[in-house]
């Protein structure tokens, strides 16, 4: 599907592709005592605006001048899913990985190791993943998590109180499950399963040299039998040290949860037009610049981009 064929979700909301696990995860976060004054305090220390600098100083800005060709992909996203244009940043590190960070003006940074893993398709597809946890309000929280994170293991180290053990698994839980959000985004933007397996795949393989290799049926099944291993309570706790400290899910989980997302009603009906809009979500507010209805926890404007906060 060329990008001219693609489809546009004009005024999409969030809740049209929102993972019911991302929503009662983030319910528990925000239950988090204290979590308020922690975000007020980091905006007082100019956390977001190191950040900034840091990335205007050691890594490339796209724009339509500078990578036209990335630009051009990231702008073809923005548009699929009706968003203002955050900032992209191109990050020299040859581990595969993207992230977004920033509440009053987010930013969205990609390793370079992660440009050279993938197809242009699969790449339009990480930055509708991206694109997908701003449109989802994830960033207030994806930053706390980072900076809180950090200041944690700098504080307690890796043992820590019980108190810090218990946030700290509670931010991990909802950062896994706010990726699945995120995976349904993509699949918006790209329109096509095979794309959104074949980046799992070669998430999980490490290497583009090996991908002709691989077989798309296979890493699904390889989801099942690593499903199969819940015979035993011990398998189960082996499964669950194994990703609890974990910002994303496994590969193989994601793979199978998209492909059972693709098949069903919700996706289905989002491709022929018919989903949610900003404007019929319940208990929104206006933004205090271009009256468009946000949710009460956006703390920036999904239609101006500027700043929600009165």
């Amino acid at each position: 599907m060329t990008t001219a064929t693609k489809k546009r979700f004009p005024r999409l909301s969030s809740s049209a592709f929102e993972h019911p696990a991302d929503r009662a995860a983030l319910d528990a976060v925000k239950k988090i005592p204290l979590l308020d004054k922690i975000f007020t305090k980091l905006i007082e220390l100019g956390a977001e605006r190191a950040l900034r600098i840091t990335m205007m100083g050691r890594a490339v800005h796209v724009t339509p001048k500078q990578c036209p060709k990335i630009y051009k992909l990231f702008r073809e996203a923005c548009d699929i899913l009706d968003m203002p244009e955050p900032d992209l940043f191109i990050i020299s590190n040859p581990q595969p990985n993207a992230f977004t960070l920033g509440v009053e003006r987010p930013i969205i940074a990609v390793h370079s190791g992660l440009i050279d893993l993938l197809t242009e398709e699969e790449l339009m597809g990480v930055l509708g993943h991206e694109l997908g946890h701003i449109k989802a309000g994830h960033v207030l929280y994806k930053t706390i998590a980072y900076f809180l994170l950090q200041i944690l293991t700098m504080v307690f180290g890796t043992g820590g109180t019980l108190a810090e053990f218990g946030l700290s698994v509670a931010l991990y839980d909802w950062s896994r499950k706010s990726e699945l959000t995120a995976d349904r985004a993509e699949l918006l933007v790209t329109q096509n399963l095979e794309t959104c397996i074949r980046t799992h795949m070669k998430l999980a393989g490490g290497s583009w040299s090996i991908y002709e290799q691989m077989d798309h049926d296979e890493f699904l099944r390889q989801a099942d039998n690593y499903e199969d291993f819940d015979y035993s309570t011990l398998n189960k706790l082996y499964k669950l040290f194994n990703e609890l400290w974990l910002t994303h899910p496994l590969p193989v989980y994601r793979a199978k949860e998209i492909k059972a997302w693709s098949e069903g009603k919700q996706f289905k009906e989002i491709m022929e037009g018919r989903y949610p809009t900003r404007d019929e979500d319940i208990g929104m507010r206006e933004c205090p610049h271009c009256n468009a209805k946000i949710s009460p926890s956006f703390f920036f404007c999904p239609d101006c981009g500027k700043s929600a906060r009165v």
